[in-house]
């Protein structure tokens, strides 16, 4: 007996090291992408600006700023298919009764994410009232 429960707890240590290396990589993924779309996002902010500095005609660089912005497009998809695996991979978590996996202060979704039942609905301001 004593040796299945030693197995059983060298079984969940080892799911539990497995699940902490994947989220630690999606995290860093996450992170890679959120950081590019940023860089992108100034990078199609200063064109323009660079273009009206130099007091170039508007349509210098236009294709340029189309083109940063298909990347933008891109980076944006990247970030929703990787929420849609960090969604997927909550799945397997709960089909094999793994425990969530956090890190330090940085909660990454709002209080009220996955939690059946509850849903953000739309506030009035005193204003409005």
């Amino acid at each position: 007996m004593s040796r299945n429960l030693s197995a059983n707890h060298r079984e969940v240590a080892n799911h539990r090291e497995i699940t902490v290396k994947v989220t630690r990589s999606l995290y860093a993924s996450e992170d890679a992408i959120d950081a590019a779309l940023t860089q992108v996002a100034k990078f199609v902010a200063e064109m323009p600006a660079a273009r009206q500095k130099a007091n170039f005609a508007a349509c210098v660089g236009q294709e340029a700023i189309a083109e940063a912005v298909n990347a933008m497009t891109a980076l944006n998809q990247a970030r929703e298919a990787m929420v849609k695996a960090h969604d997927a991979l909550a799945v397997v978590r709960d089909q094999f009764g793994l425990q969530p996996v956090g890190f330090g202060s940085d909660p990454r979704k709002p209080e009220w994410a996955g939690i059946p039942g509850l849903s953000v609905v739309a506030t009035t301001s005193a204003s409005a009232a």
